[in-house]
């Protein structure tokens, strides 16, 4: 039938009803292919969007989706959504009807892909391949125009750098837009963004990324021994003070920073959902509240009024840790509550500095290098130096990817404590390097 028939004839689905369609339990019909998707402006979020009333399945070949539109995508179990902007860049044969591509999806936190083959036929035969969907490699690298950022992930999914962020907000309309990766087959493939991608982008991070008050933070001087403590005594006295962050999205690590607050790190709460489950060594669990996140430096506080008996860690906030030094990382790898790893201070680095890592993090951040194990969920867990005094928080890997090994990093106490505005303690010759009291 003529697509202009099609499009008149007396049955065919009304714009709406398409967009309606649009979700896992409900296929296309057919002619839904050809309409336009219906933008529709949401008071909520002060934004045009697409509204859905239940998560994609959007890791398929060929997924059927808005493409290029902000979405909306309301629980169907709270009054909760997410905002994601979805794109594609494919290839069709038109002699044999082979299909390849890539599929992203963009939050104002992440950004997590998808690669694609499937068979079709073409003009000439057909292809009866089987439709393959991969992840993402461990390593992406994005470009804005002449910036590029390269960011490491799993299972697909890539926490975006603030100077990403800021680059896509003062995008003009010819801005280009690059996802490069390694290919199964050891080459490189380039992802361009469309257009209209990048000016959803640009609407979605100039109006959706909250902005959160900052809180007043204290330091509370804690008394450490003068000599170095072994490893079994820092995790004795340390581990009552770490929990575990959880809610259906995430699951992390943090650490007890002073009455009712928890540092952690802004990619382990990062979501619609500001409420988490934390879980301290002992078991014993309370429910906290995201109040603040500082997007920059890659921290967050959490509130709640359940931890109230456990102590603040002693933090090292007067000097940065040397190379050499021992340290050890508190957390809960892959939800494995209470998990102590060792290691040295591999280095003390700024992004500016340090060759491949230019684009991964901000130049403003002070980067404590470490070769302790830090796996997904030690985010936001404590690097505690050889009297038990926090370092750093721990934030990422390099893990073995492009033959690294035992590369892992903490950002600075220092830098988080400097950018909460906290005032230090008045100097005495009675405190550490660090700034704490040293017991008798």
């Amino acid at each position: 039938m003529p697509l202009l028939n099609l499009i008149n004839a007396p049955n065919a689905l009304t714009e709406e009803e398409c967009v309606e369609r649009r979700n896992p339990a409900d296929p296309f019909e057919e002619e839904c292919e050809n309409k336009k998707v219906v933008e529709q402006y949401d008071p909520e979020t002060q934004l045009d969007v697409v509204e859905y009333k239940s998560d994609l399945d959007w890791k398929v070949a060929k997924p059927k989706l808005p493409w290029s539109k902000i979405v909306k995508l309301k629980s169907e179990l709270d009054s909760g959504y997410d905002l994601m902007v979805f794109d594609r860049d494919y290839t069709d044969s038109f002699s044999t009807g082979a299909k390849q591509g890539v599929v992203t999806r963009w939050s104002i936190d992440s950004v997590q892909g998808i690669t694609y083959t499937a068979g079709g036929c073409g003009f000439w035969t057909c292809t009866y391949e089987r439709s393959v969907v991969n992840q993402l490699p461990p390593s992406i690298e994005l470009f804005v125009g002449s910036d590029s950022y390269k960011l490491y992930g799993d299972d697909g999914l890539f926490y975006l750098p603030e100077p990403f962020i800021n680059s896509i907000k003062n995008a003009s309309e010819l801005t280009k837009v690059n996802l490069k990766f390694k290919t199964s087959s050891g080459g490189y493939g380039v992802a361009p963004l469309g257009p209209e991608t990048i000016q959803s982008l640009k609407r979605l991070y100039n109006k959706a990324i909250p902005t959160w008050e900052k809180p007043k933070v204290n330091i509370s001087l804690q008394s450490v021994n003068k000599n170095k403590l072994d490893v079994e005594d820092i995790a004795s006295q340390s581990l009552p003070s770490i929990v575990m962050l959880k809610n259906d999205r995430s699951t992390g690590s943090g650490f007890i920073l002073g009455k009712d607050t928890v540092l952690t790190n802004r990619h382990v709460v990062s979501g619609r959902d500001p409420r988490f489950l934390i879980t301290s060594p002992s078991g014993v669990k309370s429910e906290g509240e995201v109040v603040y996140i500082d997007r920059k430096l890659d921290f967050a506080i959490v509130r709640s009024t359940g931890i109230n008996r456990s102590s603040p860690l002693p933090l090292c906030y007067r000097s940065y840790p040397f190379p050499g030094q021992s340290v050890v990382a508190l957390g809960s790898p892959l939800g494995l509550a209470g998990t102590v790893t060792t290691g040295i201070v591999s280095a003390v680095r700024s992004p500016q500095t340090s060759g491949d890592l230019k684009g991964v993090a901000p130049n403003y951040i002070t980067l404590i290098q470490t070769d302790a194990a830090i796996s997904p969920g030690n985010s936001g867990g404590p690097l505690l130096n050889n009297r038990g005094e926090v370092i750093g928080v721990n934030t990422w890997n390099l893990g073995a990817r492009g033959g690294a090994q035992n590369i892992n990093f903490a950002i600075s106490i220092v830098d988080i404590l400097k950018a909460l505005e906290v005032q230090a303690p008045q100097y005495s010759p009675n405190l550490n390097k660090c700034g704490n009291p040293i017991k008798d």
